[in-house]
């Protein structure tokens, strides 16, 4: 089943945004362009469940019943269905707790988690957070499969620039508790989808989130090699390419930018 997304592109696109251990930008191309951002949104989230959850409003360890149907902004519920659900995720009322469907939003990219901890924490929350970290093209205004969100031109968009700084705060970034920042570095470490990771040489440390539908292949990684010069953050987004061009287009800037880092 189709899941309602972003039209298609009609122009092939390329971005990046490559970043210090500092945050400071080493280079960048079309860096704040915006692009639908896909599966990238659910970095964001993972930042307001952290903030929520450091302040006190969000218990890690509550268990809630895991499901599929959520409220759209029409006020209908809408199922998620078909290849977007997640074969793995537990059954419909099965109890499963927030840092676990957090740790599976990022990891495996499910999308019945990211829409219940969005619905959970609220989309204001996630502006709140975007706004924190002055990221000027990004914008996270309806839950994945929102039909009626779509057809009101409610969508889902970032940069670059953003991603890269995004990655940044939940790597580095001050206002996160070390154990808070666990949960997310072990969530990036098991990326089941890496794109940057999968030109990296053995021993390089690397954690990422990527994304991707009809049209649009984006990753987002940090990379550190404990013997070399210390950690870099690459953002890079495409639009208009197919699948296995855009993999070879993000797999050639990580070894033109990350040099001594891949294989």
């Amino acid at each position: 089943m189709s899941l309602p997304t972003a039209a298609a592109p009609t122009e092939v696109r390329l971005a990046h945004c490559l970043l210090d251990a500092d945050g400071a930008v080493l280079s960048a191309s079309r860096a704040d362009d915006p692009f639908y951002a896909a599966s990238t949104i659910k970095l964001h989230g993972l930042l307001a469940v952290l903030r929520a959850a450091e302040q006190g409003e969000l218990d890690l360890d509550a268990e809630l019943p895991a499901t599929c149907t959520f409220t759209g902004a029409d006020g209908e519920e809408f199922t998620l269905s078909g290849d977007h659900l997640d074969p793995t995720h537990p059954e419909p009322g099965a109890p499963i707790a927030l840092r676990d469907l957090a740790a599976r939003m990022i990891d495996r990219s499910s999308n019945e988690a990211t829409d219940q901890l969005l619905e959970l924490v609220g989309l204001d929350a996630v502006a709140a957070v975007v706004g924190e970290l002055g990221l000027t093209a990004t914008r996270v205004e309806r839950l994945i499969g929102d039909a009626a969100a779509l057809e009101r031109g409610l969508t889902n968009e970032t940069s670059a620039a953003d991603l890269a700084r995004t990655m940044h705060h939940l790597v580095a970034g001050p206002g996160l508790a070390a154990d808070t920042r666990e949960l997310a570095l072990a969530a990036l470490c098991a990326q089941t989808i890496p794109i940057i990771a999968a030109v990296l040489r053995d021993g390089v440390r690397w954690g990422s989130k990527s994304g991707w539908v009809d049209g649009y292949r984006h990753d987002v990684a940090y990379v550190e090699d404990p013997a070399g010069a210390g950690r870099r953050i690459l953002a890079v987004m495409t639009a208009g390419l197919a699948e296995d061009e855009a993999d070879a287009r993000i797999t050639a800037l990580a070894t033109e930018l990350l040099p001594g880092l891949t294989a």
